[in-house]
């Protein structure tokens, strides 16, 4: 239609602005209603003489709103994108999820090798509660667009076949840090498959999977450099949490973060983490 913004995602299909979608992504990490026709404003401010915008630009002219307005909302806004940087840090992503589970009262153990009836599997976590042994299938994409689709449930589920008679293995999930496909979401559903992403399931989600507890990657903080997040992974750091547990001496000879920017990077912390 005349007039209508044209949005250009990631994949490159064009679609119209919907005011609906970026207000539903606000909702999600709490911001103020009041704030939402300021946030759409400001959007539509930014867009181009065309009448243009892509994906990318919404978030970035979001995110720099929420900045000013609402740091702890921005912070977790860019919670996808935090995931997504894990892997140019060189952290695992099944890593990362092991450590959720474990702050949920699982034990986990991490790339393990099981032998199935017919061949050796390569198991990304496998976890143990309750009298239960489950397997994950952690699946990370360097690129945080397009989607997870139904092969990745199809060979995940015929592994935990060959697996679960000689392992005891009583269930199986499926963990991304993209969206599902259809078809792999009514897969998992039908066979019964725990599944873990962005769109699904619309409750329990790997967002609410990671923000109820407060496991926010340190990638999530905007005030640190990659580097500055690469010493801090090597040394065991992942979450923003862990963070305040570091002594400004060791921020200032461990880490070598300059002291003007101890307390910043504290305060951010802090903020997300409630």
């Amino acid at each position: 239609m005349v007039g209508d913004i044209i949005v250009t995602k990631r994949s490159g299909e064009e679609v119209v602005f919907d005011d609906r979608r970026v207000i539903r992504s606000m909702e999600r990490v709490g911001v103020a209603p009041e704030l939402f026709d300021r946030v759409l404003a400001h959007i539509k401010e930014k867009v181009q003489a065309d009448n243009t915008i892509t994906t990318d630009e919404i978030f970035y002219h979001i995110r720099e709103f929420l900045v000013r307005k609402d740091k702890k909302s921005a912070l977790r806004f860019n919670l996808r994108q935090a995931i997504f940087e894990l892997g140019p840090t060189g952290f695992p992503f099944e890593q990362y999820l092991a450590k959720i589970f474990r702050d949920q009262g699982y034990k986990t153990q991490v790339d393990i090798q099981m032998q199935g009836e017919c061949v050796s599997h390569e198991i990304d976590i496998l976890l143990q509660k309750d009298g239960r042994r489950e397997i994950v299938e952690a699946k990370f994409h360097n690129q945080n667009f397009g989607k997870t689709d139904v092969q990745v449930m199809l060979y995940t589920f015929a592994r935990f076949l060959d697996v679960r008679k000689k392992n005891n293995i009583d269930g199986v999930w499926v963990a991304t840090n993209t969206k599902l496909t259809s078809d792999a979401i009514n897969y998992a559903k039908c066979k019964g498959i725990k599944a873990l992403s962005w769109n699904f399931p619309q409750k329990q989600n790997i967002a609410e999977f990671v923000e109820k507890p407060k496991m926010y990657p340190i990638t999530t903080l905007t005030d640190l450099t990659l580097a500055e997040e690469r010493r801090f992974i090597d040394n065991g750091i992942v979450l923003a949490s862990d963070l305040l547990k570091v002594s400004d001496e060791e921020f200032r000879t461990k880490y070598l973060i300059d002291e003007k920017r101890i307390p910043v990077i504290r305060e951010s912390a802090e903020l997300i983490c409630g």
